[in-house]
């Protein structure tokens, strides 16, 4: 199994290959934009895993992520 790299409605889902250690090979990790709607200026912010967006800000895309939250850097467990 290689990495594999996909994006689907502004959501990037990265799938851990053979490399990876073995807690997390063939896992997902979700990347997914936060946005502010309707902004004259649209700010973005990016949403790892299953983290929760910032205030006022809307997360775009499916969130895959299935990487046991322990195995996460902290920013990107939840809330």
């Amino acid at each position: 199994m290689s990495d594999d790299l996909q994006i689907r409605n502004g959501a990037i889902h990265i799938t851990f290959g053979n490399r990876a250690n073995a807690a997390i090979r063939g896992k997902v990790l979700t990347l997914r934009p936060a946005v502010v709607r309707d902004a004259p200026i649209v700010p973005v912010a990016w949403v790892c895993g299953y983290a929760e967006g910032p205030a006022k800000m809307t997360v775009e895309g499916e969130n895959r992520t299935d990487v046991p939250a322990r195995y996460l850097p902290f920013k990107c467990r939840s809330g």
